[in-house]
């Protein structure tokens, strides 16, 4: 009997209906992680088909499966950059240890604002600390209702979609050897739309630190679960920008192959 198809995803609200779809299978193992170490699993080949950091997915080189992602067309409410002073006089950045995507819109924006990268720390939600930094970056569950006085608020998906006028999106998922050629890449495909319809059961059963109200609506307006046209868009702008930063080189980046499920 062969061995099952490992499938990595993240532990957030946002990817519960993604979750919900597989787990039945015992054809597939699902291994649930942070982002960056999901990123980091799949690259070492220990997971056949992974949801992973679109920063990451840059420079992978795997294949992209064409019907699933994590993006927003608007605020997005778990990608959140809290401040105490105007994004032009950011000097200092905290980022969420979990994050590779966000970590990098946000030095963008800030860059964008204030003429130059700051420099970074990272941190632990949900055990260290906050350093005494001019901006934090939350993402996931946590940011639902992260707050800290003195300072202000801003949605990154809200932001990227003001100043660009495109969704951004957060996490694709890519395919390893092994993901070609079974119904995983399809079942994944397929369970949004299943989860989806079992939203009011995820947002009541699953602790995500907000109302159930709150998270079915999250789930069902505030998520988008389909990389489509104008999501490809947004996502070479923000290849084009990370370049622009520094934050990608020439080099490091490979043409995106978008595998389309028949």
């Amino acid at each position: 009997m062969s061995h099952p198809l490992r499938v990595g995803l993240f532990p957030y609200l946002n990817v519960q209906p993604l979750i919900a779809g597989l787990e039945p299978d015992p054809q597939i193992e699902v291994v649930i992680e942070v982002p960056s170490k999901i990123a980091d699993l799949f690259r070492e080949a220990r997971l056949d088909m992974a949801m992973v950091p679109s920063f990451e997915a840059a420079t992978m080189g795997a294949p992209v499966l064409d019907s699933v992602c994590i993006a927003s067309d608007g605020p997005v409410e778990t990608v959140v950059l809290h401040h105490r002073v105007p994004l032009s006089q950011v000097k200092s950045l905290c980022l969420d240890e979990a994050s590779r995507t966000s970590a990098a819109l946000s030095k963008i924006l800030i860059a964008e604002a204030s003429g130059s990268l700051p420099t970074t720390s990272m941190f632990r939600p949900a055990s260290d600390p906050t350093p005494d930094t001019d901006a934090v970056l939350l993402i996931g569950d946590p940011a639902f209702t992260y707050a800290r006085e003195g300072y202000r608020r801003l949605d990154l998906g809200e932001r990227w979609r003001d100043q660009h006028a495109l969704p951004f999106v957060f996490a694709v998922v890519v395919l390893g050897p092994r993901a070609f050629g079974t119904q995983a890449a399809a079942r994944l495909a397929r369970s949004a739309k299943r989860g989806l319809e079992s939203a009011s059961a995820i947002a009541a059963s699953y602790n995500s630190g907000v109302d159930s109200a709150r998270a079915e609506r999250y789930l069902r307006n505030v998520i988008r679960y389909d990389l489509g046209r104008r999501e490809k868009a947004g996502l070479a702008l923000f290849y084009q920008l990370a370049q622009a930063h520094g934050l990608l080189t020439l080099t490091q980046v490979k043409e995106l192959e978008f595998h389309a499920i028949g």
